[in-house]
C-alpha cells in the first residue's frame, strides 16, 4: 500500500537509528526543515528508503546518514543547507530542477574505526548493484557526487564528466591548470571510490565556466 502525504509541512523531525524500513512512500510538495534520517553504527545500512517518489519536496537545513536508497525517483526538489552522507544508492532517479545536492562519504565524528567500517561497507554494496545514480535529466544549482562509484551513474557526457583517480597525480602536477581542475581530483582523498562523476551544474550562475574546465581536463584525457 502506498504511503501518500501532499503539502504538509515538518520541522525537527528525527529518525535515528538502523533496522528500519521506509518504503512505498509517494510524497508531493512536502517541506522538511532541519530534519534528520540518519544512523552511524551499521555499515550494513539497515535503514532504508525504498520503491518510493518524491516530487516537488524540499528540504532545508536537513541531514541525511547511513541510508540505503533503492528504487527511489526524485523529480523536482529544492535542496538548501542540507547534507547527504555516507549513503548508498541503488536504482535511484534525479530528474529536473534539483538544486544543492552534495554527497560525501561517511561522516568522521563516530571515529576512525567506524568511518573505516563505513567506507568498506560502501565498497562492499556497489560490489552487486547495476547503476546506482541517474542524473541525466537533472539540472543543479550545485552538485558534488564524489561517494558514488562514477562507471554507476548514468550522466549526460556534455555535463558530465568521469574522473579517475589514477589521474590523480598527472591532474595535480600540471602546470597552471584552470581554478576547479585540482579541485575535482583532489576530492579523491575524500572517497573510497577510484572514480567519480564531476557534475557541471547546469542551474549555477557559474555552469560556463564549470563546463569549460571539465572539458579542459577532457581534452587532455584527463576526464571522460
Amino acid at each position: 500500500m502506498t504511503d501518500a502525504n501532499e503539502g504538509s509541512s515538518f520541522g525537527r523531525l528525527r529518525q535515528y537509528g538502523s533496522g528500519r524500513v521506509f518504503s512505498d512512500l509517494d510524497l508531493r510538495r512536502v517541506k522538511f526543515t532541519s530534519s534528520v534520517l540518519a544512523q552511524h553504527d551499521d555499515p550494513s545500512f539497515g535503514l532504508v528508503v525504498r520503491d518510493s517518489i518524491l516530487q516537488n519536496c524540499s528540504f532545508s537545513a536537513c541531514t541525511m546518514a547511513g541510508v540505503r536508497l533503492e528504487n527511489v525517483t526524485v523529480d523536482e526538489a529544492k535542496l538548501s543547507n542540507s547534507s547527504i552522507s555516507g549513503c548508498v544508492f541503488r536504482n535511484v532517479t534525479l530528474r529536473g530542477k534539483i538544486g544543492q545536492f552534495l554527497f560525501a562519504g561517511p561522516v568522521r565524528s563516530p571515529g576512525a574505526e567506524m568511518f573505516a567500517a563505513f567506507s568498506d561497507g560502501m565498497a562492499n554494496f556497489y560490489r552487486d548493484v547495476d547503476w546506482a545514480l541517474d542524473v541525466r535529466d537533472a539540472v543543479f544549482a550545485d552538485a558534488t557526487i564524489r561517494a558514488v562509484p562514477g562507471e554507476l551513474v548514468r550522466r549526460d557526457e556534455n555535463r558530465h564528466f568521469l574522473l579517475r583517480r589514477a589521474d590523480r597525480d598527472t591532474a595535480l602536477s600540471l602546470p597552471d591548470p584552470p581554478d576547479l581542475a585540482k579541485a575535482y581530483f583532489r576530492d579523491f582523498d575524500l572517497t573510497p571510490f577510484d572514480s567519480m562523476v564531476a557534475v557541471a551544474s547546469q542551474g549555477s550562475k557559474t555552469f560556463e565556466k564549470q563546463l569549460a574546465e571539465l572539458q579542459w581536463l577532457r581534452e587532455r584525457s584527463l576526464a571522460g
